[in-house]
C-alpha cells in the first residue's frame, strides 16, 4: 500500500531523457540493483564508458544500430531530488498480431525508491509522452506473481488480455492493454446504456474484439459493455 507520504514523494518525480549529468546517481542505483540480484546493466561498464552508453540510448530511439529483430525504443529516466531513480521504456513501433496489440512498455525502479509510488507515477508520465508521439495503445507485461507491477499497470488503465484472471498465478507473463483512445461506449446503438460503466476489476477481451482492435477499427472501450457476453480467450505468451 502506498501511504500519503509516499504519494507526496512520487509527485516530485519527472521523466527526462538519459543524460551524463546523472552519472553519480546512476552508478549508485546500479550498485543497488546488483545488490538485490536485479541485473539491469552490465557490471563491467565503467564511468569512462558512461557517455557512450547514454549516446547509445539516444541512438536506439532514433533507430540507429539496432540488433536484428529489435525495434526503436525510447528510454526515459525517472528523476527525483536525488537524481536517477530508475528508467521506463516505450517501444516506438510494433507488428500487430494476436499476441501483440500495443507498444512495449518496461520499467525498473531502483530498490531504495520502491514502494513509494514511483512506478505508478512514472507510467502515468509515460502515457503523456506516448500521447505526444501519437501512440495510443500500449501493452505492458508482468509476471503473474508480481502483484506490485500489476497494480501499477491497472492504476494506469491497464486491462488484462487473455484468459487468466489476476488471481490466477501461472508460469508466463500477464499481458495488459492500455488504450489511450478509449471512451465508454455501447457495443451497438441498441445496447442498454446502464451497462456502460468502468468495471471494478479488469476484464478480458474476446478474440473478435482483438482482431478489430489490431485492424484499427475500434476507438472505444467496448469491453466496458455487457462484460458477461465477452468470451475470454487464452493467447500465447510470445509477443
Amino acid at each position: 500500500m502506498v501511504g500519503p507520504q509516499a504519494e507526496s514523494q512520487s509527485a516530485q518525480i519527472r521523466l527526462e531523457l538519459p543524460s551524463v549529468k546523472y552519472i553519480d546517481s546512476f552508478f549508485q542505483a546500479m550498485t543497488e540493483f546488483e545488490r538485490v540480484g536485479d541485473h539491469q546493466y552490465s557490471k563491467s561498464m565503467t564511468r569512462e564508458q558512461f557517455p557512450g552508453y547514454v549516446q547509445k540510448l539516444h541512438d536506439l530511439a532514433a533507430g540507429k544500430d539496432l540488433k536484428a529483430g529489435h525495434i526503436p525504443s525510447m528510454e526515459f529516466w525517472i528523476i527525483d531530488d536525488d537524481g536517477y531513480a530508475g528508467r521506463i521504456i516505450l517501444g516506438l513501433s510494433f507488428t500487430p498480431s494476436p499476441e501483440r496489440v500495443g507498444h512495449h512498455v518496461g520499467y525498473a525502479v531502483r530498490p531504495s525508491k520502491r514502494r513509494k509510488g514511483y512506478a505508478t507515477k512514472a507510467l502515468q508520465c509515460l502515457l503523456d509522452e506516448a500521447r505526444k508521439l501519437k501512440i495510443y495503445k500500449l501493452m505492458p507485461t508482468c509476471g503473474p506473481a508480481n502483484i506490485a507491477s500489476r497494480k501499477v499497470i491497472e492504476r494506469n488503465g491497464g486491462v488484462l488480455l487473455g484468459g487468466v484472471s489476476n488471481d490466477d498465478a501461472r508460469n508466463g507473463e500477464l499481458r495488459f492493454l492500455i488504450d489511450l483512445e478509449a471512451e465508454p461506449a455501447a457495443l451497438n446503438s441498441g445496447s442498454d446504456p446502464s451497462m456502460t460503466r468502468v468495471p471494478d476489476k479488469p476484464m478480458l477481451y474476446s478474440r473478435s474484439f482483438l482482431k478489430a482492435l489490431q485492424k484499427g477499427h475500434l476507438r472505444s472501450r467496448q469491453y466496458l459493455v455487457a462484460s458477461n457476453s465477452l468470451r475470454s480467450v487464452g493467447l500465447g505468451s510470445k509477443w
